[in-house]
């Protein structure tokens, strides 16, 4: 008989989680029911659901639970210590940022999320909002529809870009800030269409560049287009801010589907007011959900704030497509399930496990 490999061993060692004191099956509570229903669970469970949870209610909600599942409301240790038999924290998403991994792995609680369920569905977002604000689809659409300027005036691209024509895809040389799989797949989109050039950035104040890296402020001077698709770390918060800003391009196009927060707001409001930048779309906000009033991107105008120009925002959807759906339910269930059934060592599941056996996975 061959010798099993370590990992092997890991796996063949592991049972069913114990259940606490006084409980015969898991008592999920699913924090966040508003954004996509869950596939059927095959274990025993008693499930409480809430369509959405405010940061106030999580240590209420959650104080009975072993298992709990969360989309992007952040799950504090200060909740979590008001949860004495919390054994599992599903993230019913890709992005997991938020969680205090290390006080998971040191009070013992798993972590498992959805990795790379949004790729397809986020980087056709991302050619969405690029196309969009190259060619200002939204401002021409308004103007056509609130008056006659066009049937007037016979054009409306002197109005529509009084600096001149908009850049093509030839002429484009995309900044990407963030390498992963989501980067991997816009790069590979955006050379499909003919972007002139792609350029990787190697993470902000690193000395040594990787090998296809670029300079991380040599990428901010030289790129016409800029995704951002990096995580939501201490040091990615205001990873774009002022200074940034003022280095970019006047014909830069700034688009961010990651997470709210790694552009600086109010920066960005003041670059779009002030010219620096040809424009800006984005699918997060810092805080959401948004609306007039909670952001610098979005002032109140009713309040006679003056309105942020060429700047595009959709309300965190870029995920949403029956394709993301089906893998996200499907990848929440089979974590679950393994850590139920004790198999998180089982290599068809090792790749959502963040955190267990007081160990930081990834």
């Amino acid at each position: 008989m061959a010798e099993m490999t370590n990992g092997e061993r890991e796996w063949s060692l592991q049972t069913p989680a114990t259940l606490p004191e006084g409980y015969d099956k898991h008592h999920i509570v699913f924090l966040e029911a508003v954004h996509l229903p869950l596939a059927e669970l095959p274990f025993p469970h008693t499930i409480e659901k809430h369509l959405r949870t405010s940061p106030d209610q999580v240590a209420e909600r959650i104080k009975t639970a072993t298992i709990v599942i969360s989309n992007i409301i952040d799950v504090k240790p200060s909740d979590m210590g008001k949860a004495p038999h919390l054994q599992l924290l599903a993230i019913l998403a890709t992005g997991m940022g938020w969680v205090d991994k290390p006080y998971c792995a040191k009070r013992g609680v798993s972590v498992v999320n959805a990795p790379s369920a949004n790729i397809p569905a986020v980087s056709e977002h991302f050619l969405g909002l690029y196309f969009a604000s190259r060619k200002r689809i939204a401002v021409i659409d308004e103007i056509v529809h609130t008056g006659d300027d066009w049937v007037k005036a016979g054009s409306l691209t002197k109005r529509v870009w009084p600096q001149g024509p908009p850049l093509g895809c030839s002429q484009e040389t995309l900044g990407i800030i963030g390498y992963g799989a989501l980067g991997k797949r816009i790069e590979s989109l955006c050379k499909g269409i003919g972007f002139n050039e792609v350029l990787i950035a190697e993470r902000k104040g690193v000395k040594e560049i990787r090998e296809g890296r670029v300079q991380f402020e040599e990428v901010i001077q030289r790129c016409t287009a800029f995704c951002i698709v990096c995580p939501k770390e201490p040091d990615t918060i205001n990873l774009i801010g002022e200074e940034e800003l003022k280095m970019m391009r006047p014909d830069a196009l700034l688009i961010n589907v990651a997470r709210g927060g790694i552009v600086n707001e109010a920066a960005l409001a003041k670059a779009l007011k002030e010219g620096w930048i040809f424009g800006a779309a984005t699918d997060v906000l810092d805080n959401e959900p948004g609306g007039p009033g909670t952001t610098p991107l979005l002032p109140d105008l009713e309040k006679g704030e003056e309105e942020v120009p060429n700047l595009i925002i959709t309300s965190h959807v870029a995920w949403f497509s029956e394709n993301t759906i089906a893998k996200l339910q499907s990848i929440n269930r089979d974590a679950m399930t393994a850590f139920v059934e004790g198999r998180m060592y089982d290599p068809k599941v090792r790749a959502c496990v963040a955190v267990h056996d007081g160990k930081i996975w990834k």
